[in-house]
């Protein structure tokens, strides 16, 4: 009798933590990509966007008194050649460099997702086209494709934003339109077709939601690839123009000290290329999330 009472009480137990251990944001953070990712972009994200009221130097202060002064703790990343504090200028660099990143790779996604799925559902003509210039499109680097667009348009956030998200998008629009193509003969998408569905709610019913995930997965190393890509124009002159910081033009600001003051160019180096890693980390786990066969 006794047993019988304790297997009744912990069963409800044992439902509770299956259930609690199904839930989206516990396997979220079960995932030991997703676990470091979020450990070191969390406070990255948290200083980028709170950096105006959180207790930094101005970013443009120049104090020539203090100039080329190395890691302290008042002076966490050390002074450039002004006096200007380099970590709160690492800081604002990573606040214009995530958001650049992540203009662009929406950008990018949002229009891969469109004209992907146009070519792959609405016919032979429409496909020719689109695939044609995309073809175009890839035939430049991204980055040659991006310094291009600068130099019609100018330099600027917004010019940068376009830039980057224009030159990955015939690589999103490309894998959109496979996998647009690879559904249309699913079992699921002949029976719409018979039962005479229009064109739009293929699309919106069945395409769309079942390419949306491996798109998010490529827009995530997208926002990465966009951010080393503004470091890299910004570097050139071409990005993020002085005295607005950027972890680009950072890093070129202190080229020509590395030997008396190496601390300008490689703590914000340094930042680069940690928000790179952790956002492919981050790609990884949400890819793992997402099939069903790394999931399991």
């Amino acid at each position: 009798m006794q047993s019988s009472i304790s297997a009744k009480a912990i069963a409800p137990a044992i439902i509770v933590r299956r259930g609690l251990s199904q839930h989206p944001l516990v396997r979220f953070f079960a995932n030991r990509n997703n676990a470091i990712a979020m450990l070191i972009l969390g406070p990255i994200f948290f200083m980028a966007v709170f950096s105006s009221v959180l207790p930094l130097a101005d970013p443009l202060r120049a104090t020539p008194v203090d100039s080329l002064q190395g890691p302290s703790l008042a002076h966490p990343f050390g002074t450039d050649k002004l006096g200007r504090d380099v970590f709160a200028r690492t800081v604002g660099g990573l606040r214009v460099s995530l958001v650049i990143g992540f203009s662009a790779a929406t950008l990018s996604l949002t229009l891969g997702v469109l004209l992907g799925t146009l070519a792959g559902t609405l016919g032979k003509f429409t496909d020719t086209a689109i695939s044609s210039l995309t073809d175009v499109l890839l035939a430049f680097p991204g980055l040659l494709l991006a310094i291009g667009i600068i130099s019609v348009f100018g330099s600027g956030s917004i010019q940068l934003i376009f830039a980057l998200g224009l030159s990955s998008m015939p690589a999103a629009i490309r894998l959109q339109r496979s996998l647009a193509l690879g559904l249309r003969s699913r079992t699921f998408m002949d029976a719409a077709r018979m039962a005479n569905a229009p064109t739009w709610w293929l699309v919106l019913r069945h395409v769309v939601p079942n390419t949306v995930a491996p798109m998010v997965v490529v827009a995530t190393i997208y926002a990465a690839n966009a951010i080393l890509a503004e470091a890299s124009l910004s570097f050139l002159g071409l990005g993020i123009t002085p005295p607005q910081p950027s972890l680009g033009n950072l890093v070129s600001d202190g080229r020509n000290y590395l030997r008396e003051a190496w601390w300008i160019s490689t703590l914000p180096g340094l930042a680069i290329v940690v928000v790179a890693i952790s956002l492919h980390l981050f790609s990884d786990g949400i890819r793992e999330q997402l099939d069903p066969a790394l999931r399991k």
